[in-house]
């Protein structure tokens, strides 16, 4: 368990390690590539050896240094997958990019809803996903590859990555047209990776930009017709005869933590080091300037997946927000600090579009509220999302239950800003973040 006392406030500087999400989107995209591909820096990812296991008759991996190797293997006779449903990253292109490949996968567990909505994807792509009796044991398999088919349909933003995933996983060309501009690390990664993918919008010159359409209408009163469209085009099938060379920025989801931490406890400055810049990486911090806090960033360097860099605080006091979780696979890791921060905002926040979070077992949406409840602020809970009135003073809570890191270490900062004492299974914040408990004593002076 750990043990999180009040702190008196939260000072210097911290660095965030490596993404360890996007190290394994870039095992995912060598496999589906079939090139060895160098990976940096991977010192901090504890999960690595786990893979290795994961991956066994899949890829041979190899260190030199601060670099991991990955090398795919095509042996007929390797095991099926089998990985945790909660420490899948960018869960959709993962599953479908792997069942695209022809592998058999474990998930453990396996919600039935959560297969439901795969199926149900997968047909609407001219593919066949069903379970098959392996040992005993139920696991995901796909048939149909060669009707891969993208109906001429505007696909909202939410169903990009298994529509990328499954054409890179059987090597097709694809475009199809989205309802929002399509920001992810994905991207980064099949650029990265020799691919070509682009997106475009259907705006015909800069008179039709959205400001000056707007602008155009408070002046004459008339809508210039249609919506912004966005179209994806993607080719799949052939990659630069490159061998990749991937750099990792810090993982997304530990800056948006450690930022949490600071906006509760706002006595002192805090300098955190090596956060992702990218749009898609900045929900939580996007949310904090909305509620009327500040920070300043400066980028510092490059990696695969964008630029990164420092982030200092500047102004605090927020108040609360409504927030359209859209697109969900940006929001959805972060949103338990996003409900931390709110639950210590002036105010009452809103969060909605979180309706695929009941696909998950247990309910996303109640596990995150049932962790609310504990901290004791006051919620309530919408078909797609949540509500949370601000408070400014919590007591200390237990969070004994195994969670997903994410929320585990989400609820811990929250600690820090209780009166009395907080405990938190760490299990999982364990075997993602093991020195998530000295980062944060290296930063917090506590009350006596």
């Amino acid at each position: 368990m750990l043990e999180i006392k009040q702190a008196r406030e939260i000072r210097g500087s911290v660095r965030i390690p490596p993404s360890g999400d996007l190290f394994f989107v870039s095992i995912v995209a060598s496999l589906a590539a079939k090139t060895t591909t160098r990976i940096s820096p991977v010192t901090d990812i504890p999960l690595v050896p786990w893979w290795e296991k994961v991956f066994a008759g899949h890829a041979a991996f190899s260190c030199e240094g601060d670099s991991c190797i990955v090398q795919p293997v095509d042996d007929p006779g390797a095991q099926p997958i089998t990985l945790s449903y909660d420490e899948i990253p960018y869960r959709d292109f993962v599953v479908f990019a792997l069942l695209g490949l022809g592998k058999t996968m474990f998930i453990d567990p396996l919600p039935g809803a959560r297969v439901e909505v795969w199926t149900k994807c997968a047909a609407d792509l001219g593919c066949n996903l069903h379970t098959v009796d392996f040992n005993g044991k139920q696991a995901l398999k796909l048939d149909g590859g060669d009707n891969f088919r993208v109906r001429d349909t505007v696909k909202p933003i939410d169903e990009v990555h298994p529509i990328l995933g499954l054409a890179l996983g059987l090597a097709r060309q694809v475009s199809f047209v989205t309802d929002e501009v399509f920001t992810s690390p994905i991207r980064h990664a099949l650029t990265a990776f020799g691919y070509t993918l682009s997106v475009t919008n259907n705006l015909r010159d800069k008179n039709e930009d959205p400001l000056i359409r707007r602008m155009r209408f408070m002046q004459i009163g008339k809508k210039s017709e249609g919506p912004v469209l966005f179209t994806v085009a993607a080719d799949l099938s052939k990659r630069e005869d490159i061998a990749p060379v991937i750099t990792l920025p810090g993982d997304d989801v530990l800056c948006a933590i450690f930022a949490v931490a600071k906006c509760i406890v706002p006595k002192g400055s805090l300098i955190i080091e090596n956060a992702g810049l990218e749009s898609w990486s900045m929900a939580t911090l996007s949310l904090f300037r909305k509620m009327g806090g500040a920070v300043a960033m400066q980028e510092t360097g490059a990696t695969s997946f964008g630029s990164c860099g420092t982030v200092t605080f500047t102004k605090f006091g927020h108040s609360g927000r409504k927030v359209e979780c859209v697109p969900l696979f940006q929001y959805a890791p972060q949103l338990p600090a996003m409900v931390v921060l709110a639950a210590y905002g002036a105010g009452q926040s809103v969060f909605r579009g979180c309706a695929d979070l009941r696909n998950d077992e247990p309910d996303g949406i109640e596990q995150i509220l049932s962790c609310v409840n504990l901290l004791g602020a006051r919620h309530g809970e919408m078909p797609d999302g949540i509500v949370i009135d601000g408070g400014r003073q919590f007591d200390g809570f237990d969070l004994p239950d195994h969670v997903p890191a994410h929320l585990a270490a989400s609820f811990a900062v929250a600690g820090l800003h209780c009166l009395g004492k907080t405990m938190v299974n760490d299990e999982a914040i364990l075997r993602k973040w093991p020195r998530f408990a000295e980062m944060l004593l290296s930063i917090c002076q506590f009350r006596e």
